[in-house]
């Protein structure tokens, strides 16, 4: 009896790692597009920048980039149309530290781009990508209002 539960034991590995696999790439083969393009605040280019695509139908799934040093992206998603929040911080100045006051300054940081854009309930970006292409979406965003 020892034998044939030390033989059923040993294929438990296998046979768990497939199952992962397999619930793994499950999502793997829905459609996806790429979406190429450049994030600019008032004419300039926006580095380091956090861009999230957020599907608006429900259906789809969640993909995140980050600009480079020149503002440029490239990320893959599902073909729906989404929201897309923009996000971005900069250095502006030195502080206390509230956590050791009497240590050195830390640097401030602060959010570089208007609140609008980085939030999904009142971001007004969108984009709406062709299944199989590879659509280039320039994002020029504004600090004040249109």
């Amino acid at each position: 009896m020892a034998a044939v539960l030390r033989s059923n034991w040993c294929h438990l590995p296998g046979k768990v790692l497939v199952s992962l696999c397999v619930f793994a790439f499950a999502g793997c083969w829905e459609p996806q597009t790429v979406i190429t393009g450049l994030v600019t605040l008032d004419g300039q280019p926006v580095p380091r920048a956090v861009l999230e695509f957020f599907p608006t139908s429900g259906t789809g799934r969640v993909s995140f980039t980050k600009t480079d040093d020149a503002g440029r992206y490239r990320v893959t998603v599902s073909p729906t149309k989404m929201s897309v929040v923009i996000t971005a911080t900069k250095i502006d100045g030195q502080e206390k530290n509230p956590y050791d006051p009497d240590g050195p300054l830390i640097d401030r940081v602060v959010n570089a781009l208007p609140s609008r854009y980085g939030y999904q309930e009142k971001t007004p970006l969108t984009v709406d990508p062709v299944e199989n292409e590879t659509t280039t979406i320039d994002f020029a965003l504004t600090s004040k209002p249109r």
